[in-house]
């Protein structure tokens, strides 16, 4: 008999232990072997070792799953009851905005707004709360974000205006929502909404586009540089990318473990933070030594830039006053006008 009840107790414990195991399946819009990707496989080995093997994570590729709108749409049940398909993702600010409109995630990417690390930082230390909590009531949990990169133009010829800039027809592709290729219409730019399957076949052709706007990162490691011959040297806006968990799926991992695993994280965004000007700079060197012009403009060049593009965000506001939060924007300009001085 007590052999019976030891054999029992023995198999009850195992298959509890095993019903405990819980897997994260997480889409990502990172590029496979960029930092953010690397990074991320990193944490998730550190989230099983932290949860003695009780937290796992499975990655799976947002383009695969149809893009970002439908990751949002993904991390939701279909049926009362049942599991969503997926337990968080990776966003860029195109999914954060969607999944939060009222947060103003595209506040942060106005050109010249925000122009270094450390602006950011600040600006994050001031703000990011509010946006996090947004984002809590559209029912997840940011666990940690960071910025990906800056925003830059590449392009077949060079120039050394806006306006020449906005002559030349600049690819717009894979984005789900329409509001960044919008706001780039209303300011002048001559954009060509272009399909993701498309893109390199566009950028080859003599009679296709003249460039593009990216993060030199993801320029160099696609091999987009190979069909330029010039890129902007200048930080115009942050990228910012964010790792969400919805809040269903967070409630169901003990709560001992919620501040290791985020605190991990945490180390994981900083180890990225402070690599990304070397990386910027290390993509630049090769870019260079592929060909590319790197366009440097004066001080007097950039400060007609960003007058321009102070006349531009006025005009995009009017027509798509939800575009971004204004009064957000302002205050983000009277926080860091201390700084710059």
């Amino acid at each position: 008999m007590k052999r019976f009840l030891s054999c029992c107790l023995f198999f009850s414990l195992f298959f509890c232990s095993y019903s405990e195991v819980i897997t994260l399946k997480i889409a990502s819009v990172a590029p496979a072997r960029s930092p953010w990707d690397i990074e991320l496989k990193k944490m998730a080995q550190e989230w099983t070792r932290i949860t003695k093997g009780q937290v796992k994570l499975q990655f799976y590729d947002m383009t695969v799953l149809g893009g970002e709108k439908a990751g949002i749409q993904k991390l939701k049940s279909t049926r009362p009851g049942q599991k969503a398909p997926i337990d968080g993702a990776l966003f860029s600010t195109v999914g954060l905005h969607e999944l939060a409109p009222t947060a103003g995630f595209y506040t942060l990417s106005v050109p010249f707004l925000i122009q270094n690390q450390d602006e950011l930082d600040l600006v994050l230390s001031k703000y990011g709360s509010e946006m996090e909590k947004k984002v809590e009531k559209a029912g997840c949990k940011i666990i940690a974000w960071s910025n990906v990169g800056w925003l830059s133009f590449y392009t077949k010829e060079s120039y050394k205006t806006l306006a020449e800039l906005k002559k030349m027809k600049m690819a717009v592709s894979g984005l789900d929502s329409p509001i960044l290729s919008d706001s780039f219409k209303v300011s002048g730019f001559n954009v060509v909404d272009t399909p993701a399957q498309k893109f390199s076949q566009m950028l080859k052709s003599k009679n296709g586009v003249d460039g593009f706007f990216a993060v030199h990162l993801l320029t160099y490691a696609s091999g987009f540089y190979k069909d330029i011959h010039y890129a902007l040297d200048v930080k115009l806006c942050p990228v910012m990318a964010a790792f969400v968990i919805s809040n269903a799926s967070w409630e169901k991992i003990p709560k001992k473990y919620h501040a290791p695993m985020k605190e991990a994280m945490e180390r994981a965004r900083q180890r990225l933070n402070n690599a990304l000007d070397s990386s910027d700079a290390e993509c630049i060197r090769k870019m260079e030594a592929g060909g590319v012009t790197m366009i440097r403009l004066s001080k007097d060049e950039l400060k007609r830039w960003e007058d321009e593009f102070s006349i531009n965000i006025n005009d995009i506001h009017r027509t798509f006053p939800n575009a971004f939060d204004m009064e957000m924007y302002k205050n983000i300009q009277a926080l860091l006008a201390p700084m710059r001085k």
